[in-house]
């Protein structure tokens, strides 16, 4: 869906209950409709500094994030003046927020937004797990991360947007096919997490084959995005590799991805409008 944007994330009582000897982490990921286009209303400082609030709100300190404009390439760097000034506000509070936007894609792009204080970039890249990601369809951007306080402890995250529109389920069912050959076939870190905006929609799933090749899906028990003026789909999802997830388990006995909606007040038609139809998704993760 060309509009959507989830984070998915445990709650607090959970993360207080966790191992003593572990180490916990909070991502997330958000579409976040349009930024920077001229067609939408992020021109608007406000609506900005909302965006400022969710993510600091979040605790995540990474974010896989969706649908970003361009403004300009700097050294073969992309920019998006709109991230500039929610990294500005980001420092503020805490120094060492930047982001990265893929070079590959185009108009509404994928990016990484993220505190380098907690997490060092070893590698960006986008891949092309098949042909159903070429074209106009969105590379997935594979970033991966190292843990500040945990240089053992490497984070691989996988940043999708699949095919949108309810009539092309045959499409996404193919680019899950791919995304499990592209996984069973190529080397990636031991901890690995795929998140985005799927645009799945209720009534199919196309994840049987990621499933196949030890990928679990985090559990969220609330609805992610505004489709047709209503709370009402979970395009935002977030699966865990075998091996982050059982770590994870063990560590806080549930893997939930957790909708971050309260912010809205049950004004949706609001959040829609000024900020995206998406909602931050995030979870805590064990090293």
């Amino acid at each position: 869906m060309k509009r959507s944007l989830v984070i998915i994330g445990l709650c607090l009582v959970s993360a207080l209950s966790l191992r003593a000897d572990g180490k916990l982490y909070t991502i997330g990921t958000w579409n976040m409709k349009w930024l920077g286009s001229s067609e939408d209303k992020l021109d608007d400082t406000e609506n900005l500094n909302r965006y400022v609030s969710e993510i600091l709100d979040s605790k995540a300190a990474l974010f896989a994030i969706q649908e970003i404009t361009p403004s300009l390439s700097e050294n073969g760097v992309v920019k998006c003046h709109y991230l500039d000034f929610i990294v500005a506000e980001l420092n503020k509070t805490q120094k060492g927020w930047t982001y990265y936007i893929d070079t590959k894609n185009k108009s509404q792009r994928l990016g990484f937004l993220y505190d380098r204080t907690k997490w060092t970039v070893t590698q960006m890249k986008c891949i092309v797990p098949g042909p159903c990601f070429r074209g106009k369809m969105k590379r997935p951007l594979l970033g991966t991360f190292q843990a500040a306080d945990n240089p053992g402890f490497t984070l691989d995250v996988m940043n999708i947007q699949l095919k949108d529109l309810p009539d092309c389920k045959e499409i996404r069912q193919m680019q899950f096919e791919q995304l499990a050959n592209w996984l069973k076939s190529s080397s990636h870190a031991e901890n690995m997490i795929i998140c985005g905006d799927t645009n799945i929609y209720k009534g199919e799933d196309p994840t049987a084959p990621i499933k196949e090749v030890d990928f679990i899906e985090a559990k969220c028990d609330e609805d992610t995005a505004i489709y047709e003026n209503s709370l009402s789909q979970k395009f935002d999802r977030i699966f865990l590799n075998k091996v982050l997830f059982e770590k994870t388990r063990n560590a806080a006995k549930e893997v939930i991805a957790d909708s971050k909606q309260e912010t809205a007040k049950g004004n949706f038609k609001d959040f829609e409008e000024n900020v995206s139809n998406h909602f931050p998704v995030t979870i805590v993760i064990a090293d």
